[in-house]
């Protein structure tokens, strides 16, 4: 496996076609990054209950009770309030790949 990984490093193709992979360093680039990685963290942490409260009266009056619990216990489970570092590091690392 180290002798593969050291034939990609030295491989001429590879590094050209890595390089084409890149994305470019462009404001586009930088909004699409903070519109889908961190805009959406911020908007859960600053109104996860409202979100909250939206989807239990979407699901209360569009849903057959028995999914309602199900429903809303999966919202629940994504719009909790904490920040998914997870996220947070992917758009990080997406940033830094960008510019550098």
């Amino acid at each position: 496996m180290k002798q593969k990984l050291e034939n990609l490093k030295n491989n001429p193709e590879f590094q050209e076609k890595l390089k084409e992979m890149k994305p470019k360093k462009t404001i586009w680039g930088f909004l699409a990054i903070i519109l889908f990685i961190f805009l959406p963290e911020l908007l859960n942490v600053l109104y996860y209950q409202e979100i909250n409260a939206w989807f239990l009266e979407f699901f209360n009056t569009n849903y057959p009770p028995e999914l309602v619990d199900k429903m809303v216990w999966l919202v629940r489970k994504v719009f909790d309030g904490e920040l998914s570092f997870l996220n947070i590091g992917l758009g990080v690392g997406l940033l830094l790949w960008m510019y550098y």
